[in-house]
């Protein structure tokens, strides 16, 4: 080798060794770091892994690079997928400590940390999942205990970014053979829910015998009999292929499988005004992303259900009345929830709820 040729090759290598600790990054072409080092770093924590984006629709990755652009380069977005960081319940508290600047959870996984999100898991309280995503866009919802009780916990809603995979559905096990239409439909069942009190209480007021266990733990309880039926998310199911356990389904429209972004407050807060503005705008392009994505990754799975042989149920009108005057938030067994959550933000939302369809 000449001489030449030998000083090129030790630049090159030289420089691939000054670089070696960011090809490991995902999306760094075009973000923040070709434009020279940020000002400011958001590590943004999450449970879903890049094979689950078939099936839920996060819209963090379109979020990180649109963030990175409108911020000029002074705003890297560090994404840890896949429960890297911790679970859904733990990284609340890790960006409370400061951790991590942002993380996604379930609604219900947020619930500890603001009880008012209890409130958008009442039974039927949404006419339809556009009603439920224009309420999520509405400016009552930040007004709200939505958006203020979680600030005196030291998190900013990130109301423009969701991760709805729609309305829950009601799995039936192979090994019961059943369809389920209306609430005596489930007596003798066991049904699975998670930690939600909601959930717990809604199914409580069925003929059915709700059993909490874990989601790492869901397919085997279904697989062995340990449970009979669950209401989970269609996407959800689809990524942890839970659908081979499932003989038919109903679409009951009970409640929703919705994914909330939270952002250190504090954070947040000290950032500069264009930057911020960056991070908010970024949101909402990320989430129009995802409300379209996600509907295309819906159809895609009733097609794949539908191949395996699963039966796909949906109510008559009569039988969507039966099951919301068994479960429904107007009952009155939720009216102690209701004074302890807020019976002005129950009310509010029960009104937009139907007026937003």
């Amino acid at each position: 080798m000449n001489t030449a040729k030998a000083k090129r090759r030790q630049v090159v290598i030289g420089g691939l060794a000054g670089v070696g600790s960011l090809v490991s990054w995902p999306l760094i072409r075009k973000s923040a770091f070709a434009q020279g080092k940020p000002d400011h770093t958001m590590i943004f924590a999450h449970t879903f892994s890049p094979a689950t984006e078939k099936y839920v629709v996060t819209g963090i990755d379109q979020f990180k690079q649109a963030a990175e652009k409108y911020s000029q380069g002074k705003l890297f977005v560090d994404v840890h997928d896949s429960g890297k960081l911790g679970g859904q319940n733990i990284l609340p508290q890790k960006v409370q400590q400061g951790a991590v600047q942002a993380c996604q959870l379930s609604m219900q996984n947020f619930t500890p940390f603001s009880e008012a999100f209890n409130v958008l898991d009442f039974p039927f309280i949404f006419a339809s999942n556009d009603a439920f995503e224009k309420f999520l866009q509405d400016p009552y919802f930040m007004q709200s205990k939505l958006g203020t009780e979680p600030a005196t916990k030291g998190f900013k809603v990130l109301a423009g970014l969701w991760a709805n995979t729609g309305l829950r559905v009601t799995g039936i096990s192979k090994k019961v053979k059943r369809e389920v239409r209306v609430p005596a439909d489930l007596k003798g069942l066991k049904i699975r829910v998670t930690s939600s009190k909601v959930e717990q209480q809604a199914f409580a007021l069925t003929p059915g015998n709700p059993v909490s266990v874990d989601w790492g733990e869901t397919y085997q309880a279904m697989q062995q009999g340990t449970v009979d039926a669950l209401n989970v998310g269609l996407g959800p199911l689809s990524s942890a292929r839970i659908q081979e356990t499932i003989g038919t389904v109903t679409r009951i429209g009970m409640s929703f499988n919705a994914h909330v972004v939270v952002v250190s407050k504090q954070w947040f807060d000290a950032l500069p005004a264009a930057v911020r503005e960056a991070v908010e705008r970024a949101a909402a392009e990320a989430w129009r992303y995802e409300q379209s994505e996600q509907r295309k990754a819906n159809d895609r799975m009733w097609d794949e259900w539908k191949a395996l042989g699963i039966k796909a149920i949906d109510l008559s009108a009569d039988e969507r009345k039966q099951w919301v005057a068994a479960v429904g938030h107007q009952r009155p067994e939720w009216n102690q929830w209701k004074e302890r959550y807020g019976k002005d933000l129950y009310n509010r939302i029960a009104e937009l709820g139907q007026k937003l369809a």
